[in-house]
């Protein structure tokens, strides 16, 4: 696998952007929600959950060891990408850290630069994914969780945000890394033994 500072340094901004966005936001919300920080235009009152939502939280960040290895296989669906494709993931993957933009941008100065190269390159890639994969579920699901709070203690902008952040920044992250590796299984399945030691197609590569 190959990296380029550039290429770096254009995924770091991409990713505190995207985490700025939704994470900055859903700490602030929580710290309303907690009392103390809550501005004093907001109605005042105990707005904590009880001990069961605990329990809902530790579910969700359990996900990370319990998912399954057959919750990251590409099924019968996903292997022509085309649903993916329909939903708008290779428009978010244009923007999306080591998406099109960033590579056309380093390709630039660098036009042998690649994301991924021979097949141990993909195979740590795929890994890659999944990782991702993961962390963005468990994201997710503390997005909806906190969300469906804000809808039932009537925060509704809050709920609204919240959830239009965790589309953006952990539904589509999630099919970006499943759509990658429906590539990946395409190209690897295909490409000729000689042609598997040069790079892969991943994201905009």
């Amino acid at each position: 696998m190959m990296t380029a500072p550039a290429a770096d340094r254009l995924n770091t901004i991409l990713f505190a952007v995207m985490a700025g966005g939704w994470l900055a936001p859903l700490l602030m919300f929580w710290l309303y929600v907690w009392g103390p920080l809550r501005p004093y235009s907001y109605p005042a009152g105990h707005l904590l959950p009880g001990p069961g939502f605990a329990v809902l939280v530790a579910g969700c960040v359990a996900l990370w060891w319990v998912l399954p290895r057959s919750y990251f296989r590409v099924h019968r669906f996903e292997r022509s990408g085309r649903l993916y494709e329909r939903l708008g993931v290779r428009v978010f993957r244009g923007v999306a850290p080591d998406g099109d933009l960033v590579n056309r941008r380093v390709r630039r100065s660098d036009p042998g630069y690649r994301v991924v190269r021979g097949r141990r390159g993909v195979a740590a890639w795929v890994k890659r994914t999944e990782r991702s994969e993961r962390g963005h579920a468990v994201l997710l699901m503390l997005g909806v969780v906190s969300a469906a709070y804000a809808w039932t203690i009537g925060w509704r902008g809050w709920a609204l945000y919240l959830t239009a952040g965790n589309v953006l920044v952990n539904l589509y992250p999630i099919l970006l890394q499943r759509y990658t590796r429906s590539r990946l299984r395409r190209w690897f399945a295909a490409a000729p033994v000689e042609r598997r030691r040069y790079a892969a197609p991943v994201n905009g590569a």
